[in-house]
């Protein structure tokens, strides 16, 4: 497999003939690669944190930061145990990996936790979940808790508790192309009644899915395989990843949000979308996020 490129979105788009901003993604050739598959990748502030992967068909231990607002890269300390497709979050300062290894092997290690401010990882003396399987698909904090999607379930651990539990309602209406905004979870749903891809909302605090209305004309939703979104500033940007007959359409929309209503309704409003990248070959989103310079 051929290893990720990274891509900025440029800050300063330019204007077409009819007065329109064009935003592009542009390549960044002096970042270095991820392993191939199965890092976990975290973006704090100016910095991405990558832990663990697949490297030459190994897992690795490996973890390194890219300082985006330095240009600089540096190994930081290893993982004990190597880690595939583990989920992970920071809560209070601290990063919790977990899993990404096959647990018949042990559970001493099954969560490591990373403490920011003293770089070194520290033991976690906590329960282990039996259910909770080695591949993650995507995981995300909220409210100080991390969800992690598996294959078939949705749990969520309190690291402050030490406490593991199922939350059902995202075993089945969870997707990867998933992004936190405001303690709320915003993901790709299927409309069945109005036949169409909409974006989906789940409240923690009241355990509901909604619709986000005022979006509905999306441009170019009509799949969401490989799509990915993100939390820029409180905005929503969804990364539209679109199969062309072998060759890759990226396409990028900018949504502003607001609650309305006794009943908070989240409504969006879409501020911009256009055409970012056009690939000769099919390609996939692997990461999506926000840097702060």
């Amino acid at each position: 497999e051929e290893d990720p490129i990274w891509y900025t979105l440029n800050q300063k788009p330019y204007k077409n003939k009819s007065n329109s901003c064009i935003h592009k993604l542009v390549p960044l050739p002096s970042c270095p690669s991820l392993p191939c598959w199965g890092s976990s990748v975290i973006a704090i502030g100016h910095k991405i944190y990558v832990f663990g992967g697949c490297i030459n068909g190994d897992m690795t231990s490996n973890v390194f930061v890219i300082d985006c607002l330095h240009g600089t890269f540096q190994f930081l300390p290893s993982m004990r145990v190597p880690r595939g497709c583990a989920a992970f979050g920071i809560v209070d300062g601290k990063i919790y990996v977990i899993g990404g290894y096959n647990k018949a092997d042990s559970l001493d290690n099954w969560v490591e936790v990373f403490d920011l401010e003293m770089q070194t990882w520290e033991s976690f003396s906590g329960l282990c979940n039996e259910e909770l399987s080695k591949i993650t698909l995507k995981s995300v904090v909220m409210n100080k808790k991390i969800y992690i999607m598996d294959r078939g379930n949705g749990i969520v651990f309190d690291p402050k508790k030490g406490v593991w539990e199922r939350d059902f309602l995202l075993d089945r209406d969870w997707v990867v192309g998933s992004c936190v905004i405001d303690n709320m979870l915003y993901t790709f749903g299927f409309d069945s009644v109005k036949r169409i891809y909409r974006v989906r909302v789940y409240d923690p605090s009241v355990r509901v899915w909604s619709f986000v209305k005022g979006i509905e004309d999306i441009p170019k939703m009509d799949g969401t395989l490989g799509s990915r979104m993100a939390n820029h500033g409180g905005k929503l940007v969804i990364l539209l990843n679109l199969d062309k007959s072998g060759r890759t359409e990226l396409w990028c929309i900018k949504v502003a949000l607001e609650r309305r209503g006794q009943q908070g309704e989240i409504w969006g409003k879409i501020l911009w979308s256009n055409l970012v990248l056009t690939l000769e070959n099919s390609s996939t989103i692997v990461e999506c996020f926000d840097i702060t310079i």
